[in-house]
């Protein structure tokens, strides 16, 4: 579920993280992409995270998510629950309302053979605004689908929080069965629109219109046609849109995945879809059925060199990123491909002017013994099927009713487009192959920044973390991942299973301590004030605030880009690794060599010996060839290149550490231990080739050693002190005898 409001808030309700931001949103060819990792990643003990709420032992099990800004509050439907937060004092305890299904219910289900602790119980997963003072709930019901409506009035001492029992009813069509069913709904005008399955096999898929101010209560649906209108769909996401100045005109937007046959030819496609608000269904055909419903396929691909596209063709989510004009918001969507051999997600980005010419161009028919979709050539009855009944169009055509029948006739059996829509750059602005998991989420936030606006996007896994990518289009197209997180002021609210917790959107903190570092991280939120990595706040005055977002280059913006130096012992045979790990990790790391007695530096040879890891370089076994001066090299996307680190690598030979040179009592006294570093490397190798069984072990053996060391110290002081102190009295008798002697003389 998806909401939003006059103020940029957004819901998002996903199967694995579910993610609510807060923040102002409304801020009134083929090209080459070059894909780069994000600066760093950060494990869940790195997050900033407040936990506001916290589920039971066996999960939360958070299914929606709706915001009310102007109250300050937030409800979040879980298992057998709705929860009322109260954004101003997240300290304070939630209220909540206990609603689970009636045991009869639960054990139908699991006689049904569903899971008792996923399924059978009552997952809220419908959740929108009705009024001022009413929310319309709907849960799934132990797979028996029950609506009702939430009384929320009164102010926050005496507040009233309550669910209508005289309003419960039948949520089929309204709510899945299944609450891990993808499904999308959206309430306008006091109109449920809502695409999903409307049986307990989770099949006959359809987009239904529901509720709506009485008397005027229609229902109405998609037509049960699996060959011309919708097939196994899996709805993803709905929103009104109006198309121009008459509110008639107004329209219902809508995305989803289908299964589509052409012969016998199985495949998934991405679909767009609309239907008019005023549709009252057909009068003789169609009756309580659409009948402008219209659909037109999403292409998401890459072009390749012998014509041959890449296509992302799995429809994930959608997100419409306001733009000055409200009829004309971006579209970005998340794909992922149905390819067993190829995994992979990609996002691309849609105009509304692209789809209505979609829905303005040639219809597809479906002719021949093989029955495929080609371009309709024939006779387009009047008015246009698809269109609104408008008086302003046609006056003598009031509703949906007084369509003739050639038009209802035609909408039957036509309602595919037969022109796709394609990106707007001809292709996705950001792809992400070759890793464990695929993107099912977004959200985009519109940032000001120093040289321009960028749209930053806040991508979900399906395992659970979240990417922070910004796309920059200059001669090409560039993907820069900003931060992965592993959970999931402005602030990112995160809802899964096991709770809801608040993150911050702006963690500048993170991109490290220096100027260089912060302008390579490339993020909008953040500029280098002078002394750290802060937010970055538009203002009139720069205040010498470093930020380059388009090209990254430290070198225009920086002057702390020296390298640091350090000195490391290895010992011969032995492992040794020099760590080289920037905070830049869109930086291409290299390692040179300048051995002894060279006056030339070439770059390290690798192999199984020497092997170059994501934090630096592994020597397996050191030799006397590797002795050198090692530098750490890392050349960033704009060719800008930079020492990081240099290191120079000693070598002990083996067996050395193991001497114990024979002292005697002085000598012992006058033996210093070695410089801190040698200590440190020592004990490294030790803990590292020990038997050990955990570090614990090691640290208490380290502990008695210095202990025994430390007594062993004193007896070599006393002894010590009593040997000079003999040699003290021994002086002074002589000196006292001399001193006797020369008197005896004088005398």
């Amino acid at each position: 579920m998806k909401e939003i409001s006059s103020w940029g808030v957004l819901c998002i309700r996903v199967p694995e993280v579910q993610i609510l931001k807060v923040a102002n949103l409304f801020n009134p060819s083929h090209q080459e992409s070059n894909h780069n990792i994000g600066p760093f990643k950060v494990t869940p003990t790195g997050l900033p995270l407040i936990s506001l709420l916290v589920g039971p032992a066996d999960g939360l099990h958070s299914q929606s998510l709706l915001l009310d800004e102007e109250r300050s509050r937030l409800l979040l439907g879980a298992r057998d629950h709705i929860y009322l937060l109260d954004l101003d004092n997240l300290a304070k305890a939630p209220r909540k309302i206990h609603w689970p299904a009636s045991r009869e219910r639960v054990e139908t289900c699991n006689q049904a053979g569903k899971n008792a602790n996923l399924e059978c119980a009552n997952f809220v997963r419908v959740l929108h605004n009705y009024n001022r003072t009413h929310v319309y709930a709907c849960g799934t019901g132990a797979f028996h689908p029950t609506c009702a409506f939430i009384e929320i009035t009164g102010h926050r001492e005496d507040e009233v929080f309550q669910l209508l029992l005289n309003t419960v009813e039948s949520g089929r069509s309204r709510c899945p069965f299944d609450p891990l069913q993808p499904f999308t709904s959206v309430l306008s005008d006091k109109y449920l629109y809502a695409g999903t399955s409307s049986n307990f096999l989770g099949k006959d898929t359809a987009f239904t219109r529901s509720l709506g101010p009485p008397p005027d209560q229609h229902y109405i649906r998609t037509d049960i046609s699996e060959d011309y209108w919708i097939n196994d769909a899996k709805f993803i996401y709905a929103h009104p849109i109006a198309d121009t100045f008459n509110p008639d005109d107004d329209k219902i937007y809508f995305f989803f995945r289908e299964v589509s046959w052409e012969g016998n030819d199985k495949s998934i496609v991405s679909r767009v879809a609309r239907v008019c608000k005023n549709d009252m269904g057909g009068l003789r055909s169609l009756t309580n059925k659409w009948t402008t419903f219209l659909k037109a396929r999403l292409v998401c691909s890459i072009p390749g060199p012998d014509g041959v596209d890449t296509h992302f063709d799995e429809l994930q989510d959608i997100f419409l990123l306001p733009t000055r004009d409200d009829k004309n918001p971006r579209v970005y969507a998340v794909f992922t491909t149905s390819s067993s051999i190829f995994r992979g997600s990609a996002v691309c980005i849609y105009s509304m002017a692209d789809i209505r010419a979609a829905f303005n161009g040639p219809y597809a028919h479906k002719e021949g013994p093989d029955h495929r979709w080609v371009e309709y050539e024939g006779r387009i009855p009047y008015p246009r099927p698809g269109t609104c009944p408008s008086k302003t169009y046609d006056p003598r055509i009031k509703t949906t009713k007084e369509f003739p029948d050639e038009v209802v006739s035609f909408i039957r059996f036509h309602p595919l487009m037969h022109r796709s829509v394609h990106p707007l750059t001809g292709r996705p602005v950001f792809t992400h192959v070759r890793v464990d998991y695929t993107l099912t989420h977004i959200v985009v936030d519109k940032v000001l920044a120093d040289d321009g606006h960028y749209e930053v996007m806040f991508l979900g896994t399906d395992v659970g973390s979240v990417l922070k990518v910004v796309s920059i289009t200059q001669e090409t197209t560039e993907e820069v991942i900003l931060e992965e997180l592993q959970v999931f002021q402005q602030h990112l609210y995160v809802g899964s299973r096991e709770g809801l917790t608040q993150v911050s959107l702006s963690r500048c903190h993170l991109y490290g301590q220096a100027c260089a570092e912060c302008c390579l991280a490339r993020d909008p939120y953040c500029a280098w004030d002078g002394h750290s990595c802060s937010r970055y706040i538009p203002a009139s005055k720069r205040r010498a605030r470093r930020q380059d977002i388009k090209h990254g280059d430290p070198a225009m913006q920086c002057w702390d880009t020296e390298d640091k130096e350090k000195v490391l012992y290895g010992i011969q045979n032995n492992s040794t690794f020099l760590e080289c790990n920037p905070k830049s990790q869109q930086a291409q790391i290299r390692w040179y060599i300048q051995r002894s007695g060279s006056e030339h530096r070439e770059e390290v040879r690798l192999g199984d010996r020497v092997v170059h890891t994501d934090r630096g370089l592994l020597i397996r076994s050191l030799h006397a060839s590797d002795v050198g001066v090692y530098t750490c090299v890392a050349q960033e996307h704009t060719h800008f290149t930079r020492t990081i680190l240099r290191v120079t690598l000693q070598l002990i030979a083996h067996g050395k550490l193991d001497r114990k040179p024979k002292l005697s009592e002085d000598s012992e006294f006058e033996a210093q231990p070695g410089p801190e570093s040698r200590l440190r490397y020592k004990d490294y190798l030790r803990v590292m080739s020990s038997s050990f069984r955990s570090l614990e072990d090691y640290c208490d053996s380290l502990w008695l050693d210095k202990r025994q060391s430390k007594v062993r110290g004193k007896g070599l002081g006393m002894g010590k002190w009593k040997h000079i102190h003999e040699m003290k009295k021994s002086r002074n008798r002589r000196h006292h005898k001399e001193r006797k002697e020369h008197k005896g003389q004088k005398e």
